[in-house]
């Protein structure tokens, strides 16, 4: 498990222009917040950085998001990132598209997406996140490296809650809203809640309509 925890990124390819930084993955319920079979899959796949995202969970019997019929699920973490890209990239994003992304594209090792975590180990809750430990600083410094050789055209870094870690891989101070993104030359840098957290504005409750505005504030942003 320590293995795992310290060089464990996640899925898809580092050399993909479209990159996307959470705290960690999620844990589903069937697996009993029991680590044991994510581990043996990592392992089995040859203890990788980076897999590809329907493969691994192929592995853990996960097939909600990739191999449920008729219709996969979306997944509730995955689902606003996808809208905020397809937004931003002017693709189509209702429910159908978001779920055959997800299920086809979504974190392959020869695809557009590069799906990481700060800590190489799910948790079950957002309030459970795994501690890094001593690796937190190294993988911070791991993937700093791999975004100044690989160069990706937007990096979203997701969850207030590690502003401090955002801060040091985007080597600047990050704004917060109403726009709360940095356009580099040639990465735009994202810094935005957890997907599956409440964004409030006013009286009510923003749900898609969050994502698929700032999809559409970086699309000005970039032309």
């Amino acid at each position: 498990m320590c293995a795992m925890a310290r060089g464990n990124y996640g899925y898809g390819r580092w050399e993909a222009p479209y990159w996307f930084i959470g705290p960690e993955q999620g844990i589903g319920q069937h697996e009993k917040n029991d680590l044991r079979r994510r581990v043996e899959a990592w392992t089995e796949l040859g203890q990788q950085e980076l897999n590809d995202c329907r493969e691994f969970h192929s592995r853990i019997g996960e097939l909600r998001w990739h191999f449920k019929k008729p219709k996969v699920d979306l997944q509730s973490t995955w689902r606003p990132l996808m809208l905020l890209m397809m937004t931003l990239l002017g693709r189509e994003a209702d429910g159908e598209a978001l779920r055959n992304y997800q299920r086809d594209r979504w974190g392959t090792i020869n695809g557009e997406t590069c799906v990481i975590e700060l800590s190489g180990l799910a948790a079950s809750t957002l309030k459970d996140t795994k501690d890094t430990g001593a690796f937190l600083q190294e993988r911070i410094r791991a993937i700093c490296r791999r975004m100044q050789q690989h160069r990706p055209e937007f990096v979203l870094m997701y969850g207030k809650l590690q502003r401090d870690a955002w801060e040091k891989i985007a080597s600047t101070t990050l704004p917060d809203e109403p726009t709360p993104f940095v356009i580099g030359n040639p990465t735009t840098l994202i810094f935005t809640p957890h997907p599956v957290s409440r964004i409030r504005e006013g009286n009510g409750y923003l749900g898609n309509k969050y994502w698929a505005r700032l999809g559409r504030s970086l699309h000005e942003a970039r032309r």
